[in-house]
């Protein structure tokens, strides 16, 4: 081919490239040819078949273009249709604008809501019936249980309501609760919206829950029993309150209002409000009077003159200054007003006896819970508490089986405690609530005595010291600024952290205390469960004798923690609240904290096996039939408190006793009774203790406590004692003079102390090497002036000579006590070995004083 014709194929082909290029521009479906045709006629209908769809694409647009927003025919932007009728995704839009509801859809939905709103607010206020005077009196009882939801326990606040007509009710009554309650009572249409608002705001906020009610609202909340405290309940209580205003005279609201609200001391209404507190007619009330009734209408009970005067008085003076704001008494009116006096509240039959307790620690834990008293007492609620009747009963029989003997001011408080749950089974707390408010388990405190030497024992597990760690158990013993002393100043040579849990031995775990320090003892007591603000808990150095003063079911709590492997929960008593439609008010939710490591709580309950396995507490070997108990007796200075505090894999029980004076100030040693004595732990407590839980465990299976394990931080291992046994001291152990632990001479001989034959065999036990609780009256100066528990004179045989230290028992400990002064300056040996746990003035925050006698 020539020159000339290849070039005019070249051209004619690159007309053609060129033509499908730009019909390739105007539609993607038709591609490109990759070379010139051959054939003229095929080549031309290409080109027109390539413009032909170009053009027909130009005069279309599809779906997707739409959606894309292509160009028209000059290039401008085309308004993209909407694809559904709320055009939403929003058509023609990128992500993310076209998520973005468009105006008219967000008008149209709050026209929506708010026709919804009105149309629904339409339908409650003609479905709302304004209810009679009378059916506020409906479900105002509240009911309490036992944990079986069926056996009822009591009732809270049984109706007890006189009406009065709207011209009986006094002026001054009136005048003073709407200054108080509601300055606009006689203006609002039944709500304050300020008040509303103002309320809501303060919820946001997180402040004190409030509801912004009128006195019309308030007057509601009565009928509605406390139930609606949402605010959609709110909202129902607010169309109430505008119906009742449109409906009645503000006279007859005010009056109706008067007649229901509760005024504490289990009054409803004026009228018997008048009888609770002045024991007069209503309408014999004078100004001040009247004004202290109103006073305490927001915490009838927190306020009642006779539980708080100090805030009653200021309540009071409260009202009265809003009466002279409003013009309703003049301030020189104001300024003759004294403060009224009150007649002593009767309590309800339905609080006397034993079961009074019970019922006030339910109302408390539901007060802490965020109840209020006057909910509680008008809610109409079935509460459902924790308390085991089975073992409510046994604990209740256990303390009328005391000796008849026992003095009239002798007390005693138990708990028992599931420590898998942390629920209360049952509790004693006094004789009658009617006759002593106050509850002797969870209020009355005692001095603890050798049952904190626990924490001591189990800072030392966690500190690396192991059961077989070896400490100095002679006696006395002296450290910088203090000298101990053990139950009759007893010998024991160096003994294991086991030996001297078993014994409580003072000395031994003083020693202990000043080596791992005494605040690691105070910390544990406080991870465990013991309030930080326990009386007398300090990091002294003689905290480990027990100089802190818990209540019984604080003991009971701390030691479910090591019953439950570590895991401390909180004690509770409250299982459920029911309103009366049947919706829950209240679930209890255990909240639980591992305390302490599990082996930890393992070998710390190996060792508390021993007090009664072989030590003070051993009479429970035949009380409870072979059943593993782990548990530590106690006995304070001068035996003013004697505890034992034990447990099963299944229940925990803390049984503390303790004798008031007179006036109920001070404490006094407790005067033995039923033959013993000495007032131990290892003797009454015990047998309660024994009683309670031997019965509580019929039929439960035997579990059996898991052995002693090896900790990884076992690394102070101390030195074991020398083989050779130490020289008897001189000094024989006293005959026994007294009653051991046990009730009787001759339970005592068995148990508690060996016989005299039993004596001069060669039985060298640990218990005989113990002192026993009968040598705590023979040898000591002064019977309970120290801190060596009673519980260790159990442990001791009678007449058996108590053993020399040998030469390494001189080990001091680096620690020194945090004070260095004692109670009377200089420790003498009349503080030693009274009481198990030490003297109680012994004991005092500034002095570790000389404490002398074990413990248990």
């Amino acid at each position: 081919m020539s020159d000339s014709r290849r070039d005019g194929a070249r051209r004619a082909a690159g007309v053609r490239r060129t033509s499908s290029a730009k019909s390739a521009g105007r539609s993607s479906r038709t591609p490109a040819p990759k070379s010139a045709s051959r054939t003229p006629k095929k080549s031309g209908a290409a080109t027109a078949g390539a413009s032909a769809s170009a053009s027909k694409g130009a005069s279309r647009t599809s779906v997707n273009s739409r959606h894309a927003g292509s160009t028209g025919k000059r290039g401008g932007a085309q308004k993209v249709a909407a694809t559904n009728f709320l055009n939403y995704p929003r058509a023609g839009r990128k992500n993310p604008w076209r998520w973005i509801p468009s105006l008219r859809m967000i008008v149209g939905a709050m026209a929506l809501m708010v026709l919804a709103g009105l149309g629904f607010a339409v339908w409650l206020y003609n479905d709302t019936a304004v209810p009679e005077p009378s059916d506020f009196a409906l479900a105002q009882t509240s009911r309490v249980y036992y944990a079986d939801g069926e056996t009822e326990m009591g009732t809270f606040s049984e109706i007890n309501r006189t009406e009065l007509e709207s011209d009986e009710i006094p002026q001054n009554v009136k005048d003073a609760v709407v200054a108080s309650e509601d300055s606009t009572f006689y203006e609002n249409r039944g709500v304050s919206p300020r008040g509303i608002v103002r309320a809501l705001v303060n919820n946001l906020q997180g402040g004190a829950r409030q509801g912004g009610s009128t006195i019309t609202m308030q007057y509601v909340e009565r009928y509605y029993t406390g139930t609606e405290t949402s605010y959609v309940g709110k909202a129902k209580e607010a169309i109430m309150a505008l119906k009742i205003d449109q409906e009645l005279e503000k006279d007859e609201i005010l009056s109706r209002y008067l007649n229901t609200i509760y005024f504490g001391r289990g009054a409803y209404g004026v009228q018997e409000a008048s009888q609770a507190y002045f024991g007069k007619d209503a309408a014999d009330m004078n100004d001040a009077e009247a004004a202290l009734l109103v006073a305490v209408i927001p915490g009838p009970s927190s306020y009642d003159p006779a539980n708080n005067e100090e805030k009653a008085v200021e309540l009071w003076g409260r009202v009265i200054s809003r009466e002279v704001n409003v013009g309703e008494m003049s301030p020189e009116d104001a300024d003759a007003l004294e403060f009224p006096e009150t007649i002593e509240p009767k309590s309800e039959n339905s609080l006397g006896g034993t079961k009074g307790y019970l019922l006030d620690q339910v109302r408390n834990e539901l007060v802490d819970e965020g109840f209020t008293e006057d909910e509680i007492n008008t809610g109409g609620f079935t509460i459902v508490s924790t308390i085991d009747t089975g073992i409510q009963d046994n604990t209740i029989e256990a303390i009328k089986n005391l000796p008849e003997d026992r003095p009239e001011n002798n007390h005693v408080g138990t708990v028992t405690i599931d420590p898998s749950s942390g629920a209360i089974r049952a509790l004693y707390g006094g004789e009658d609530f009617v006759a002593q408010p106050r509850n002797d388990a969870t209020q009355s405190r005692m001095q603890a005595g050798s049952i904190f030497k626990t924490f001591t024992l189990i800072a030392a597990l966690e500190d690396g010291y192991p059961l077989d760690s070896y400490w100095d158990g002679n006696s006395p013993k002296s450290f910088p600024g203090w000298t101990v002393n053990n139950f009759n100043n007893t010998d024991y040579g160096r003994v294991s952290l086991r030996k001297a849990t078993e014994s409580s031995i003072n000395t031994a775990y003083s020693e202990l205390n000043l080596e791992i320090g005494p605040e690691r003892t105070r910390d544990t007591a406080v991870t465990l469960g013991l309030p930080e603000k326990t009386p007398g808990l300090s990091d002294d150095a003689s905290n480990v004798l027990g100089s802190a003063s818990p209540t019984v079911a604080e003991m009971g709590e701390v030691y479910a923690t090591i019953a439950a492997d570590g895991v401390h929960r909180d004690s509770f008593i409250v299982e459920s609240v029911t309103r009366p439609d049947g919706s829950s008010r209240y679930e209890h939710k255990s909240e639980e904290k591992q305390a302490m490591d599990k082996n930890v709580a393992i070998n710390a309950t190996v060792a508390l096996q021993g007090p009664p396995t072989t030590g003070s507490a051993r009479s429970l070997q035949n009380a409870m039939g072979g059943r593993p108990v782990a548990g530590k007796t106690g006995t304070s200075e001068k035996f003013r408190s004697a505890w034992f505090v034990g447990f099963t894999p299944q229940l925990v029980t803390a049984v503390g006793m303790f004798q008031p004076s007179e006036d109920g100030t001070t404490e006094e040693s407790l005067t033995p009774f039923g033959g013993v004595t000495s007032m131990t732990g290892g003797s009454y407590p015990t047998t309660i203790w024994g009683d309670i839980m031997s019965k509580s465990l019929e039929g439960q299976e035997m579990l059996q406590f898991p052995g002693e394990v090896p900790l990884d931080n076992e690394t102070r291992e101390r030195s074991a004692p020398s083989p050779e046994p130490p020289a008897p001291k001189t000094t024989q152990a006293p005959a026994p003079e007294e009653p051991s632990e046990e009730p009787s001479e001759e339970e005592t001989t068995e148990e508690e102390e060996p016989s005299e034959e039993e004596s001069t065999e060669e039985e060298e036990s640990t218990e005989e090497e113990e002192p026993s609780e009968e040598e705590t009256t023979t040898e000591e100066e002064e019977p309970a002036e120290d801190e060596g528990s009673s519980d260790e004179k159990e442990e001791e045989p009678s007449k058996k000579p108590s053993t020399a230290p040998s030469d390494n028992t001189s080990t001091q400990p680096a620690d020194k006590p945090t004070k260095d002064e004692t109670t009377d300056g200089e420790p003498s040996e009349e503080t030693e070995g009274d009481s198990e746990d030490g003297d109680n003035e012994a004991l005092a925050p500034n002095a570790p004083a000389a404490r002398t006698t074990p413990e248990p």
